[in-house]
């Protein structure tokens, strides 16, 4: 049985812990212990629903913002995504769900917006309760905010429709890109 084939605890069993530092020589001929750098532990969590993805530690942060703000908009500028990238994770985790997790909430002025559905409150719940778990068991080492917002963001030199592909397949009907010209 090759180590490919191994499940990963299989293959830590292989692994013997030592105890003490390993040692090299040096050009010198005298032995140096060797130790690691400083090293950050992080950890991911997120929820799948049939081997698809549903939401994760961003989604979270998105959801919980809803429930604060009372809007999609409000929780997106908080998480630092664009509102475009906000909107299309969470229809992708409701396709994935077959649920939805938001309702629209009709209205006028500030009255307007998003809620969450039963659904939605639930995803929070098991998710957050999930990280907490982990969180108090190795620290809090999930992403920070920072790392969260950079995955909503298009990149500098990215065309906004082609934000996942570097060649869009759709030229612009126009020669310079200028669409007032007339050809």
């Amino acid at each position: 049985m090759s180590l490919g084939t191994l499940p990963m605890c299989a293959m830590i069993q292989i692994v013997k812990p030592t105890s003490r530092a390993k040692t090299a020589i040096s050009a010198s001929g005298a032995q140096d212990t060797v130790e690691l750098p400083a090293v950050a532990v992080k950890t991911k969590v997120w929820l799948e629903h049939n081997g698809q993805f549903v939401v994760g530690d961003g989604g979270l942060r998105l959801l919980l913002g809803i429930l604060e703000h009372g809007s999609l908009l409000g929780a997106a500028r908080q998480i630092r995504w664009s509102y475009r990238h906000a909107w299309e994770y969470l229809r992708r985790a409701e396709a994935a769900l077959g649920m939805p997790l938001t309702r629209p909430r009709p209205g006028k002025g500030s009255s307007r917006g998003s809620a969450l559905t039963e659904a939605g409150r639930l995803v929070i719940e098991r998710l957050a309760a999930i990280r907490n778990r982990i969180d108090d068991a190795v620290g809090p080492l999930g992403p920070t905010a920072a790392e969260v917002a950079a995955r909503g963001k298009r990149r500098k030199g990215t065309p906004r429709g082609a934000a996942g592909r570097p060649d869009s397949p759709r030229a612009s009907r126009y020669r310079d890109g200028d669409w007032r010209r007339a050809r």
